[in-house]
């Protein structure tokens, strides 16, 4: 499996994200990007996209917009933290892989927790809930679903980032620099606002996207209370 265009084009995602100084992408919870793998605290992610790729074609945002998104998020101060590296993709049955990650986060010195899904994908995170300000490592397994469009978005890799900003001024500034080659997406739970997604491109048949939350996400609360610890 061929995956350097996918590994190359994420170092330079992240080395472009890693120029606002509260953006550490190098911290041992998630992993190192190399060449030929994407190395995890549970082992190498690249193996996660072997049962399905995306049906569209290989295609990057112009980095250059990239960096002006980070440059003005860093001049206004929005940036806070990275949350976590997220992997999305097929599995032949979600109850096996909750088993295999289990098994694996055992061997590693993190824990595993899980939080209620509202779609069809296993919400699970590689971590330590107790230090919730750390970035942890997300995977989302899917056995099935109905949605139409999963050809499109399936699998994906999402860079999740947390913000001080509403989801109006997330969405402005977005198209204010990408214009309509980003449709930022609103991610919604009872309601409220918390992701506003943005696809920077498909690379080797994986989605690539930046996810900025929103200041209605209250990390503290969400890792400490609503997570369920597996392992």
């Amino acid at each position: 499996m061929n995956t350097t265009n996918l590994t190359i084009n994420l170092q330079k995602i992240i080395k472009i994200l890693s120029k606002n100084k509260h953006l550490e992408f190098s911290h041992t919870q998630l992993g190192k990007i190399s060449e030929n793998e994407i190395n995890t605290p549970i082992g190498d992610a690249i193996s996660l996209f072997s049962n399905k790729k995306c049906k569209l074609s290989n295609d990057l945002i112009d980095l250059e917009l990239l960096e002006k998104l980070v440059s003005q998020l860093t001049k206004n101060s929005s940036i806070i933290r990275p949350s976590h590296i997220g992997f999305c993709y097929k599995v032949l049955s979600v109850n096996d892989e909750k088993i295999r990650i289990s098994n694996l986060a055992k061997e590693s010195d993190l824990d595993l927790y899980q939080e209620e899904s509202n779609d069809d994908g296993l919400w699970l995170f590689v971590g330590d809930a107790n230090k919730w300000e750390e970035p942890v490592i997300e995977l989302i397994p899917i056995e099935s679903t109905n949605d139409k469009y999963v050809d499109y978005w399936l699998p994906h890799i999402q860079i999740d980032i947390d913000t001080n900003l509403t989801g109006e001024e997330i969405d402005k500034i977005v198209k204010s620099i990408f214009g309509n080659k980003i449709i930022p997406f609103f991610i919604k739970i009872d309601g409220a606002t918390y992701i506003i997604r943005n696809r920077l491109g498909v690379i080797d048949g994986v989605n690539i996207f930046l996810d900025l939350a929103t200041n209605s996400r209250k990390v503290k609360y969400l890792r400490q209370e609503l997570w369920k610890k597996i392992v």
